[in-house]
């Protein structure tokens, strides 16, 4: 799918060409409801930045030293030489220190500004704007959302969870394979704040899909930091939303866009799978040509069962809180971090533009509007909307997307 080009610019994008980008209602998972809801669930809070800086006690040192009484003997200058030199590191110190916490107090200025300018309906701020609804057994979570989405709260952010779903389907009609309580399978519906304008929604919208890859690839990173911390660093996204660890596929995400009458893109309704404690034989069941499916059980050479429900619980929690900071800053606060996990970033590949039109170029990660650049031979560096990574042979694990 590709989306209209405004004012001569790809990617300003009309309220329908964006609701293509994010998929449309052909990219969801089709099914039908049978579950039980759990209700009761803790909703995530914000956990607030703890003050670990502090200077360093410099008042025991004496203030100043241009007073000490001039010592005449060698022993007392050197013992003026060694107050003046514990003078001058304790306020290098300071300085150190002093920088730390003004860093500190930026990030925690920051969080407070994307919390306070993003109000939701009635003025309530987004902390307590959770709801979760966990399913022991379901068709999928991304259909009972299609379904029910209208009879949510508007308000809030809604998350469907369950431990196993019947039908689960990924992108193109691709089914989704999960095996029962092995899988974290996790669909989310919000609405943009009425205080977000028109154009900023358009704009950031079909971004969303990134940051929710980039809360799976920051969870899957807090759940191997104790068991297996060397292949933290193998967690990254396959443009455009697809989580990889180790060079094998772990998560996908699906999107579809909600749009009102007045042609605002008005809500999201997004998905994840994230591949947990399925064993490795199992994992070597799912055929796929390029990108092996894998699971983080898998991953440890089936050494290591992890807590599905922790990882949920923490991956909504993640996601929860970026969200925060989309509504008040969109995506480009997020650029940076997501393109140094681009596994691809500095390939060479082949983008299909269209089906009459493919270029070859190097991939440059996304710009602050979440287009995917692509640098051509001539050196341009060129941003595009949507499109199709095409698997070259010096490429290896590409995939057509």
């Amino acid at each position: 799918a590709h989306s209209a080009r405004r004012a001569g610019r790809p990617g300003q994008a009309t309220a329908h060409s964006l609701a293509r980008r994010l998929g449309g209602p052909g990219m969801s998972l089709q099914n039908n409801f049978a579950g039980r809801l759990v209700f009761g669930l803790p909703r995530a809070r914000a956990a607030p930045l703890r003050r670990v800086c502090r200077r360093p006690p410099a008042a025991c040192l004496p203030a100043t030293f241009a007073g000490l009484p001039a010592c005449p003997s060698a022993s007392g200058l050197a013992m003026q030489r060694s107050f003046a030199a514990r003078a001058a590191a304790a306020e290098a110190d300071a300085v150190m220190w002093d920088a730390a916490a003004a860093r500190r107090r930026r990030a925690e200025a920051d969080v407070a500004e994307a919390a306070a300018s993003s109000h939701i309906g009635g003025g309530s701020h987004l902390d307590g704007w959770l709801e979760e609804r966990h399913f022991e057994e379901i068709d999928s979570t991304q259909s009972y959302v299609e379904r029910e989405h209208e009879s949510f709260d508007q308000r809030r952010l809604t998350a469907v969870s369950a431990d196993f779903q019947t039908a689960g389907r990924g992108t193109r009609d691709r089914s989704w394979e999960a095996l029962r309580g092995q899988t974290v399978l996790v669909t989310f519906f919000f609405k943009f704040p009425a205080e977000c304008s028109t154009s900023f929604v358009n704009r950031n919208a079909p971004s969303v899909t990134k940051v929710l890859a980039l809360a799976v690839a920051k969870t899957l990173r807090w759940a191997m930091s104790s068991v297996e911390p060397r292949l933290e660093a193998t967690v990254g996204i396959k443009w455009p939303n697809d989580v990889v660890a180790n060079g094998q596929k772990i998560a996908g995400v699906l999107a579809r866009a909600v749009v009102s009458s007045g042609g605002r893109l008005d809500g999201v309704i997004i998905g994840v799978g994230v591949n947990v404690n399925q064993t490795q034989a199992e994992m070597d069941s799912i055929k796929r040509r390029v990108w092996p499916a894998t699971s983080l059980r898998a991953l440890t050479g089936d050494s290591q069962v992890f807590d599905v429900a922790a990882i949920r619980r923490r991956l909504i929690a993640v996601f929860t809180e970026e969200l925060k900071l989309f509504f008040a800053k969109g995506f480009s606060a997020f650029r940076d971090e997501i393109n140094k996990i681009q596994v691809l970033l500095g390939s060479e590949v082949r983008f299909r533009v269209s089906e009459a039109e493919e270029i070859d170029g190097v991939f440059e990660g996304v710009d602050e509007e979440g287009l995917i650049l692509i640098r051509t031979p001539d050196g341009r560096v060129t941003p595009f909307p949507a499109g199709e990574l095409i698997p070259r042979p010096s490429t290896c694990g590409m995939e057509v997307v």
